[in-house]
């Protein structure tokens, strides 16, 4: 054996916690799929104040709407932000509803997908139905 190879065998290799890298890597995607569908629902509130139709008994439905889909997605940002705090490390609850939300994200994002397209169709249409 030479003396390399005897000065590597005492060594300890370092152990990475790859479910760890995995747990963060899935919610900075989550969090850019969130920030993304904010940006898009934001964008139609925008629409709908900017040609008046948030007025209309479907445009209040449609701002309503829209805005409830809003207000769950920030707590959901909100949830991200306190995951990623070092006291958040031990705290099982809170991953727990990470978990949570992580499970019922996609249907969230689908909705708030269709509510966006459901207004800008509603704004080409000017209101009309």
């Amino acid at each position: 054996m030479t003396k390399a190879a005897r000065r590597l065998r005492g060594r300890k290799a370092p152990v990475v916690d790859l479910s760890s890298v995995r747990a963060q890597k899935r919610r900075e995607l989550a969090e850019r799929r969130v920030r993304s569908a904010l940006d898009e629902n934001r964008a139609a509130l925008a629409r709908l104040f900017g040609t008046g139709l948030i007025f209309t008994q479907k445009g209040a439905r449609a701002g309503r709407d829209l805005l409830s889909a809003h207000q769950s997605l920030l707590k959901v940002v909100d949830l991200f932000a306190r995951l990623i705090e070092p006291s958040a490390r031990d705290d099982a609850a809170l991953k727990n509803r990470a978990e949570e939300v992580f499970a019922h994200l996609d249907a969230q994002l689908t909705r708030t997908a269709q509510l966006s397209a459901r207004t800008g169709e509603f704004l080409a249409g000017r209101g009309r139905d």
